[in-house]
């Protein structure tokens, strides 16, 4: 291996080496992005369906979430409804309720288990 070629792989490693050292924190950054937003999300609501002006227990697709906000900007969306599935085509306009208070209307696991 002559010197050219000896200083063009030292070169590479050395971009490589600087390549990884700023991407490891960005990454590690948007992943702990994505658990917060899973931790604000995750659990059972209860909020007041704008279709039929009846309470509604719903869980938010958190995990999803979570995972889409390491990315991008996740979406709002439901995985379940106590009205599903006779309302589950609805326009999940629940959602804006969640928007506006995110973790004002979470529902505690002591208190649905009693």
């Amino acid at each position: 291996m002559n010197v050219m070629a000896a200083a063009f792989t030292v070169s590479l490693f050395l971009v490589a080496v600087v390549v990884l050292a700023l991407e490891v924190p960005y990454w590690g950054y948007r992943a702990m992005h994505g658990f917060r937003v899973y931790l604000k999300f995750r659990g059972t609501r209860l909020v007041t369906c704008p279709e039929a002006h009846k309470s509604a227990l719903i869980e938010v697709a958190a995990r999803s979430m979570g995972l889409r906000a390491i990315l991008n900007d996740p979406c709002l969306h439901l995985s379940g409804c106590s009205r599903w599935p006779m309302c589950q085509d609805c326009g999940q306009d629940c959602l804006r309720q969640i928007e506006a208070h995110p973790s004002e209307l979470r529902i505690s696991d002591a208190w649905r288990a009693s």
